[in-house]
């Protein structure tokens, strides 16, 4: 159990954080190259349900196919400029492009082949605030993407050139929960030090287990990396306000007071939920789903839960 003296030094890491104090994101669905009308290229007009824009304080688009990149679907740019409109994020609420997830990440990434290329990358990624309304970016690299040191070290150079060419983007880093992918954990190595401190380059640490408050137990092996056995992949000690631990959107309303009541209790950044569908407003229907973790899908029966969640993590 956590001093009431480390619990105050780690919620104020939490104010500091440039994400929203007690972080609640849903990760929501917008492009998908297998999904005939969603595709990378299909321009449509997303719009969030009423949960999504009262029960969240980020949103995360998935996702960015990272070969036809520096392009952004045009549905994202539409939801990410749309905001403070009906049916649109808050003005306040951070918009995060997420750039590959498991589908997309079962070969190399191009643009991480070298130095010289990720960094030409970042400068076009530096662009897409004004461009298309991001107001940051979610680096989830997997599989056979991120498992060379190469590309490892590519995307630190990527990172480190885009924090230089646009200070105020946001840069989010989802891991498996126990560390086994080298991009992932070359990010958050280079992203803080031993003592518990950030070098600026990632703004939070998202743990993407989704089964109840199952990620929880995985908090200890990035935010404790330094104490873990020798050899261990996590070797600095992210701060737990910068760690977001994942719930599924299905989860009961129960489960979601849990872990919002964990987050405050062990002074953690907040937590992502994955995933939400959106309603296609052009169409006039709810857009694609994969399956039961859907958050629109019980969204009748656990909808409020989510902005009681944030009510308890900042209460």
């Amino acid at each position: 159990m956590l001093s009431m003296l480390a619990l105050s030094a780690l919620s104020s890491v939490a104010l500091g954080n440039d994400l929203p104090s007690g972080t609640l994101g849903f990760y929501c669905l917008i492009a998908d190259d297998t999904v005939t009308n969603y595709t990378s290229t299909d321009n449509w007009q997303p719009a969030l349900y009423d949960y999504q824009i009262n029960g969240a304080n980020v949103i995360w688009l998935t996702f960015i196919n990272p070969e036809l990149m520096p392009a952004v679907p045009p549905a994202m740019s539409n939801l990410a400029m749309c905001k403070g409109q009906t049916g649109c994020p808050a003005t306040s609420t951070p918009v995060i492009f997420s750039i590959g997830g498991q589908a997309y990440s079962s070969k190399p990434w191009s643009w991480l082949s070298s130095q010289s290329a990720a960094e030409s990358m970042a400068a076009e990624v530096a662009q897409w605030s004004t461009k298309y309304g991001a107001d940051g970016i979610d680096l989830d690299i997997e599989g056979a993407a991120g498992n060379s040191q190469t590309a490892a070290d590519n995307l630190v150079a990527f990172a480190k050139k885009l924090r230089e060419l646009n200070p105020k983007m946001l840069i989010t880093q989802p891991v498996y929960g126990y560390p086994q992918i080298a991009a992932e954990n070359t990010m958050v190595n280079e992203g803080f030090t031993k003592n518990g401190d950030t070098n600026s380059l990632i703004d939070s640490v998202g743990l993407m287990v989704y089964n109840g408050v199952e990620s929880l137990q995985y908090v200890k092996d990035y935010g404790n990396g330094t104490s873990e056995w020798d050899g261990f992949p996590i070797t600095v000690d992210v701060p737990y306000g910068r760690i977001l631990p994942g719930i599924e959107g299905s989860a009961s309303s129960t489960v979601i007071a849990q872990m919002a009541s964990s987050v405050k209790s062990e002074g953690l950044g907040g937590f992502m939920v994955w995933f939400a569908s959106v309603m296609d407003k052009t169409r006039g229907r709810n857009a694609f789903a994969y399956g039961s973790m859907d958050a629109t899908k019980t969204m009748t029966a656990n909808g409020a839960a989510w902005a009681a969640a944030i009510q308890t993590m900042n209460g």
